[in-house]
């Protein structure tokens, strides 16, 4: 009996010496973490940055490829979404809108991400895409609370959100 008890504490000691040093070797393992520039936000695996300076939909989309070489930002999936309208809320800006990255180049109701990214997620305000008033351009609506889509002039001025990798 006394070697039956020995042996059942041998046998629990090597199993809790072996979990133990499992756990250490998992806990040193490294962490998958974006490292954003100062000013931006990491969010998945890219980095956000909201300009509050106002341009055209072309002028904003040539910053965010100046800076980083990234796009306007392509709203891909709705907590994308979620995480870019508290972004901008966060700012306190009172732009009524906010440019993304999505637009019509051929005007022909075709829409395109200026990233490349394929077009799944859609989020459009009530009314929108207009088929009396077409803009071919699309930004953010702030009475949606930035979650929304507006097509509108590109021409008009807003401030804008720039994603790119870091």
């Amino acid at each position: 009996m006394a070697q039956t008890n020995t042996f059942f504490m041998l046998i629990s000691c090597l199993m809790f010496l072996s979990l133990s040093q499992g756990q250490e070797a998992q806990t040193g393992l490294p962490q998958a973490r974006i490292s954003c520039p100062e000013g931006t936000n990491a969010y998945r695996s890219y980095c956000y940055y909201f300009n509050e300076d106002r341009e055209t939909w072309v002028d904003a989309e040539l910053y965010c490829q100046y800076m980083n070489s990234g796009n306007l930002v392509s709203v891909l999936t709705q907590s994308e979404g979620t995480f870019v309208a508290s972004l901008i809320k966060k700012r306190g800006t009172d732009d009524f809108n906010v440019w993304i990255g999505l637009r019509d180049p051929k005007k022909n109701r075709r829409w395109h991400w200026s990233s490349g990214s394929h077009v799944s997620y859609k989020s459009w305000d009530i009314g929108a895409p207009s088929s009396t008033n077409p803009g071919y351009c699309v930004s953010l609506t702030s009475s949606s609370g930035f979650k929304r889509w507006r097509d509108v002039p590109c021409e008009d001025k807003f401030s804008y959100v720039c994603k790119f990798k870091n």
